[in-house]
């Protein structure tokens, strides 16, 4: 029997009911919109929840007043009066509610002027108890239902970029391949790209989060392009890295340091498996490209938690020995070397922790590939 999104829904409310308690917490304030769209199925830009051990609330306003029955089933809907009106809403529903007197709040997704708010004006006798993460951690494992959506936001993103590969030739820019590829998923049915592409070319590819300018592309450019889609709520992320040129073209130095970078990355995937930690996955990788001799230009972590968000979570790195993987977990896994002056390259996949390993959700070849000039 197939799992619903509202099975799914179910689960997750009753798995959070069950953090509230272990947190001795009368209800739980959700304030994070993606983190209410987690929880609820609803899809719209504003609302709070209110989370009891016997009540599920969903408080929006007119403009989600159709799509809140709709999407969020599971919570009672209370519409308010304007996006203004929510603390005015939240009050009265906690004032109907006296046994409601330690709420806990996403303390990680408040602001002080809020929390300033929220204490003023929540009825006497509720205080306000931080609790984060509550949501973040039922986030990290995905569902079947999430998986799949992961699945199709990799496919549009993959189709995507096989759409527009042949503009990567001597002649077009960082910003006009970025924009073809950006509206070639949105085309392919993303509902918005998951983060600002990346398109760095030549010297410029020595910056890692490099976002696209003018910059022509030449031969002899090494170009890391990174994306990724949206769909559905769920995020993929990819990175390939190509040579502008023909065979003649390529140097040693540009063989050796992408041999390294994949090498780096296949030492790691293969490790992946549950009850292994962030920090030895990390090292995996990055202890290879230190031997190598390029340890010093591998400047960030080798990936992170991919789901609702980009970055949805922890992940490899050197300070995650905390970290442990579970099966559902989807994460990126993206070593790169950046000289400056030279350039640099990053190849990134997405990977499923499975029960025994892993899977490799990403499909695109990610062998050296030369773009004749």
């Amino acid at each position: 029997m197939s799992v619903t999104t509202q099975d799914a829904l179910a689960v997750r409310l009753d798995a959070l009911r069950k953090a509230i308690a272990a947190k001795d917490l009368d209800a739980l304030l959700l304030t994070n919109i993606t983190n209410i769209g987690y929880m609820t199925g609803f899809s719209g830009s504003s609302a709070y929840g209110l989370v009891t051990a016997e009540e599920a609330i969903l408080i929006t306003d007119g403009r989600y007043a159709i799509r809140v029955r709709e999407e969020a089933p599971n919570f009672t809907p209370i519409i308010a009066a304007g996006s203004g009106g929510y603390i005015g809403s939240l009050q009265e529903t906690l004032t109907a509610r006296p046994a409601i007197q330690k709420l806990g709040f996403e303390a990680d997704h408040m602001t002080v002027s809020q929390h300033e708010r929220f204490v003023k004006d929540l009825p006497e006798g509720v205080s306000l108890v931080p609790a984060s993460g509550l949501v973040e951690v039922l986030r990290l494992t995905k569902d079947a239902i999430e998986v799949a959506k992961t699945r199709r936001a990799i496919d549009v993103a993959q189709s995507a970029f096989l759409s527009v590969k042949h503009l990567l030739r001597p002649g077009v820019s960082e910003r006009e391949f970025a924009a073809e590829l950006d509206f070639a998923m949105r085309k392919n049915g993303a509902q918005k790209t998951a983060f600002e592409s990346i398109v760095a070319s030549g010297p410029q590819s020595a910056h890692p989060h490099h976002s696209p300018n003018g910059r022509i592309f030449e031969v002899g450019d090494f170009i890391t392009i990174d994306w990724g889609a949206e769909v559905d709520g769920y995020c993929s992320d990819i990175t390939r890295t190509v040579f502008i040129g023909s065979d003649a073209d390529v140097t040693p130095k540009h063989r050796e340091v992408y041999a390294t970078v994949l090498e780096a990355q296949r030492m790691a995937i293969a490790a992946i498996a549950p009850g292994k930690n962030g920090q030895e996955i990390d090292a995996i990788a990055r202890d290879h490209i230190a031997a190598r001799g390029y340890g010093e230009a591998f400047a960030h972590s080798l990936g992170h938690s991919l789901g609702r968000t980009v970055h949805d979570g922890p992940g490899f790195s050197t300070r995650s020995q905390d970290f442990i993987l579970k099966p559902g977990m989807i994460m990126t896994v993206e070593p790169g070397v950046y000289l400056e002056g030279w350039g640099g390259l990053r190849i990134e996949e997405d990977v499923l922790v499975t029960e025994d390993g892993c899977e490799t959700l990403t499909s695109l070849p990610n062998e050296f590939e030369a773009l004749g000039g």
